[in-house]
């Protein structure tokens, strides 16, 4: 039969071929040619595996027969397009898995669950041959729906009207006594006929209570910017949905049908259908009598939405209620033009913008009990709240004193609008990015202020970060926001930062520990230590391609920031806010903090994470002079017990690496130096040497640009008694040769004391 066909190309002729050997094929037909779109239709008989009890008959209970024609028109771009498939033209419409339409006629099944075009050049032919055999087979059995995947709703993906509409809150309508609401209606539509127009409306969330005074008010059309074909609308929706029976049994619909509403008439027979007519007359009812004693007007488009209740969930939801969506124009008085013969167009249900709808979009799940704080809405912070937000969880207080600035449409996540709209864009940050977090449907707090100006007052600080804040997201990389938030007494939660160096070719984030233990100031010094231990990454980071420089952004004006591309921020900010994410979803470290480090491939494409859990570290005071916590690091204590248990008997010591911050009184200690080889250890004293040492610290800061530095010394007592006064006399006269404090670590078996050398301070106080 191929053979005595030249006129088809060699890629049908294949086809041809494939099928007729297809073991569930009986008989192909001969091809047919349509010359105006050059398709080629071939009838292809399948055989059903019926159960053997209805092979006899020929046919199943639902009607599909043992041997079943299926027709395949294979358009002129085939093998690129797919070939479009349809049934007999008596089978059955009342399966689910079935288009809305007809070919020439004939019912269209949906073989499969996407683009069959996607299918066919997976799989190959032989793909949709399989996929059609398995959809006639489950056809025959009724089992095309799967209670346990849910109920098949009805296909509309191919309607040019759209409604989009919040579906939980409609569900929640319905109850056992069945009912009507209405809504508002905001739609553009388009009125040309070729193309064929189309509706695209939104259904309010504010219910309306409609009256004859009122009713007229509600509706409204008028061109879009002088173009006769497009009309922006208000309007109203009907939503319709049943009850029960007089036996209080609910009334739920399990008959599959496809959309097959033209008319008036037949949205009544849909309503009765859906067990809802009564309610759907009673709201047309009173719509009519609203309107009755008004001049003419319209036409409006109005929209109806039953609410079927289907016998199991309806798939992609937890509810057995399926949206039915309609569009239909109607006038003033008469409600409907022509009566029952009004045109009723059936539509699609797009669900509107919702966190929910945005999580399950995201693949994550909406963390509503884990409100958070960004401070900071510039480059990386406005990405980060957006990424978050896209995924549902966007924060819920925005905190940035500054506004946007022309230059910053290079990086940040908003961008401008033309023209003379773009002066608003130079307004808050904090502002415009509450803005475009409420389009997404999360409610954000802006604070324009300054973090330091909001820990000074208790009700700016309960408004920024309330107790039950999952975490507050510093992305300023300002070294005054840290120091603020490390030292305030007025918030609980724990602070992650966010920040990149080097021009972005190294990313951080931080995350404090449990009771803010460690915090984000000794997070910093952590990662400083971990660039120390790393010289190839610390070169970098402290380099000369460290790109802070300051950007002339005006005649006059310059910006102190990174020149970099928005496309690299952007790559370090997906692998940020995927962290957040996950830390929402898993919970904050409960053992201490954490460091991530990340590092810009070498081709510039790609990043590499380094994870680093961070111990909570040991705070001791300072006992004489003006008070000092020193934070004394898990890396500093351990080497320091290394060293003690090293010299039994005898007092050892060493050298303390770190920083220090004048703001909070905080000594950082992150790590402790060997001591030089000509120290002297004795039962009553230890005397440090300095073989060495001064070129030793050196070498150690110089790594990481000066950010760690000498604090000062450590030694051990055998006893658990603090400074001696030798000791005391060794930090004053310390304490006279440098303008910054030093701290004097004292080791006893039952652990630490510390006191400060600092010129301000009152060396001779007791303990």
């Amino acid at each position: 039969m191929v053979d005595a066909i030249p006129l088809i190309g060699a890629p049908l002729r294949r086809a041809l071929t494939l099928i007729s050997n297809h073991p569930a094929v009986h008989k192909v037909g001969s091809p047919s040619c349509d010359h105006t779109s050059g398709a080629i239709s071939i009838d292809v008989t399948f055989e059903v595996s019926l159960p053997n009890e209805w092979r006899q008959s020929g046919k199943s209970p639902s009607g599909v027969r043992l041997e079943e024609d299926v027709r395949f028109d294979f358009p002129s771009g085939f093998p690129m397009d797919p070939p479009r498939l349809s049934l007999r033209a008596d089978f059955s419409r009342n399966f689910p898995h079935m288009q809305p339409w007809l070919r020439d006629g004939r019912p269209v099944p949906c073989i499969y669950d996407g683009d069959i075009a996607e299918l066919l050049h997976q799989e190959g032919l032989v793909g949709i041959l399989n996929q059609t055999v398995v959809w006639l087979e489950r056809a025959a059995l009724g089992t095309l729906i799967d209670p346990k995947q849910g109920w098949e709703p009805v296909r509309r993906d191919s309607f040019s009207d759209y409604l989009v509409a919040d579906a939980d809150g409609l569900r929640g309508l319905v109850n056992r006594d069945g009912g009507h609401r209405f809504f508002e209606l905001a739609y553009l539509k388009r009125t040309a006929n070729d193309p064929v127009g189309f509706i695209y409306g939104h259904v309010s969330s504010e219910e309306v209570r409609l009256s004859p005074g009122t009713a007229p008010k509600l509706f409204n059309e008028a061109q879009v910017n002088g173009d006769s074909q497009f009309r922006w609308g208000k309007s109203l929706v009907l939503v319709v949905w049943p009850g029960k029976h007089p036996s209080g049994k609910l009334i739920v619909n399990d008959i599959y049908l496809p959309e097959e509403v033209e008319n008036v008439a037949d949205l009544k027979k849909r309503a009765s259908m859906y067990g809802c007519a009564n309610e759907f007359n009673s709201g047309l009812k009173w719509l009519k009598r609203c309107l009755s004693k008004h001049p003419e007007s319209g036409p409006f488009t109005m929209a109806v939405v039953f609410l079927a209740r289907r016998p199991f969930k309806v798939i992609g939801s937890q509810s057995p209620i399926e949206l039915c969506p309609y569009v239909v124009d109607i006038c003033f008085p008469t409600l409907f033009a022509a009566g029952d013969t009004t045109t009723v167009r059936p539509a699609a249900h797009l669900h509107a913008i919702s966190r929910s709808l945005l999580a399950q979009m995201a693949g994550s799940e909406v963390m509503s009990e884990q409100p958070w704080t960004i401070v900071g809405a510039g480059s990386l912070g406005s990405k980060l709240a957006l990424h978050l937000a896209r995924a549902g969880n966007g924060p819920e207080v925005v905190i940035d004193r500054s506004v946007m600035a022309p230059h910053n449409a290079a990086r940040h996540a908003l961008t401008p609008t033309t023209g003379d709209m773009q002066l608003l864009w130079m307004r808050n940050k904090a502002q415009v990015l509450c803005e475009a977090l409420h389009g997404l449907d999360q409610n954000a707090i802006p604070i324009s202020k300054d973090v330091a100006s909001v820990l000074m007052s208790k009700g700016d600080a309960r408004r920024a970060w309330p107790k039950r804040s999952w975490a507050v997201v510093n992305t300023t990389a300002s070294s005054v926001v840290r120091e603020s938030l490390a030292v305030t007494e007025l918030m609980t939660t724990r602070v992650i930062e966010t920040s990149l160096f080097a021009g972005g070719l190294v990313g951080m984030i931080t995350i404090e520990g449990p009771n803010r233990n460690p915090n984000t100031a000794d997070m910093i010094a952590e990662y400083y230590a971990l660039l120390q231990m790393d010289s190839t990454l610390a070169s970098i980071v402290f380099g000369s391609n460290d790109a802070m420089s300051r950007q002339n952004i005006g005649q006059g004006c310059g910006s102190l920031t990174m020149a970099m591309s928005d496309g690299r921020l952007s790559l370090f900010a997906a692998g940020m806010s995927e962290y957040l994410l996950a830390r929402q979803r898993d919970g904050l470290p409960d053992k201490g903090g954490e460091v991530l480090i990340g590092r810009l491939s070498d081709d510039g494409f790609g990043l590499e994470w380094y994870t680093y859990q961070v111990p909570p570290v040991t705070v001791v005071k300072t006992k004489n002079g003006e008070r000092w916590r020193v934070h004394i690091h898990a890396r500093a204590t351990k080497k320091i017990q290394v060293e003690v248990a090293r010299w039994p008997g005898v007092e050892t010591g060493g050298v303390l690496m770190g920083r220090l911050s004048e703001a909070s009184r905080t000594i950082h200690v992150v790590d402790v130096l060997d001591p030089p080889d000509d120290s002297v250890r004795s039962a009553r004293e230890f005397v440090l040497g300095t073989k060495g040492l001064r070129q030793q610290m050196c070498a150690y800061s110089e790594t990481v640009g000066w950010s760690l530095y000498c604090l000062g010394t450590w030694h051990s007592h055998l006893s658990s008694c603090g400074p001696s006064p030798t000791d005391r006399a060794t930090a004053e006269a310390v304490s006279l040769a440098r303008l910054t404090p030093s701290i004097f670590l004292i080791k006893t078996p039952i652990g630490f004391h510390a006191f400060s050398a600092d010129v301000e301070g009152d060396h001779g106080g007791r303990d």
